[in-house]
């Protein structure tokens, strides 16, 4: 006969949950890209922070300066020297000026996920606002969200903004900026990285998190 310490514990049992996966995100660039992000971390956080019976996943992020070798290769490092296990290790870079050889070269030598835009990170941020589905250049990109940001009364666009994930987010931007992309890249799915513009692949990471937000 089983006793009634073992029912309580099978009973409690059921109860477990299995921890979400920690999170790595390491960005090519130092200011937009980890102020997003963090926000992002912030968020979550702020809602599930004090819910000790809630398991959230671990967020890091790393803004670096870095160009894409350096980059993938700082990566590692972090891995290699941290006590933690990452699930869910993501690189965050831009075609932006490097070369479609270089450009595509650096995805497919990196051996952990890769959130690419081509041609600019504030590709995804303007994904918020509206779908693009045509070519566009770094400085379109950034002329169209300075534009989107004046429409909306949020003021004037800057890459050091650390209010960018709550200004871009709101009423329900986060999962149209989701949609938008997954319609551009089935659309534009053909050929290597450097040719498929617009695209950005950022949206991954958050479509992977977004649950802890709703």
């Amino acid at each position: 006969m089983k006793s009634k310490e073992a029912k309580g514990n099978k009973r409690k049992s059921n109860f477990l949950q299995v921890a979400p996966a920690n999170y790595l995100i390491v960005c090519e660039g130092k200011q937009t890209e980890p102020n997003y992000f963090n926000g992002l971390k912030q968020e979550i956080n702020k809602k599930y922070g004090n819910k000790v019976e809630v398991l959230i996943p671990n967020i890091d992020i790393k803004g670096t300066g870095m160009n894409t070798t350096s980059l993938v290769k700082y990566t590692q490092k972090i891995i290699n020297y941290s006590h933690k296990i990452y699930g869910q290790v993501w690189v965050v870079f831009d075609k932006d000026d490097y070369s479609d050889e270089q450009f595509d070269s650096a995805i497919k030598n990196c051996d952990y996920n890769v959130a690419w835009s081509n041609p600019n990170f504030e590709l995804w941020l303007l994904s918020h606002f509206k779908k693009v589905n045509r070519y566009v250049s770094k400085d379109d990109v950034l002329q169209e969200l300075s534009a989107e940001f004046k429409k909306n009364g949020l003021g004037e666009y800057s890459k050091s903004d650390k209010n960018i994930f709550n200004k871009v987010t709101s009423e329900g931007k986060l999962n149209i900026a989701i949609k938008n992309c997954e319609s551009v890249e089935g659309l534009n799915k053909e050929g290597q990285a450097s040719q498929r513009n617009p695209m950005t692949k950022v949206y991954k990471i958050v479509d992977g998190l977004k649950e802890y937000l709703e």
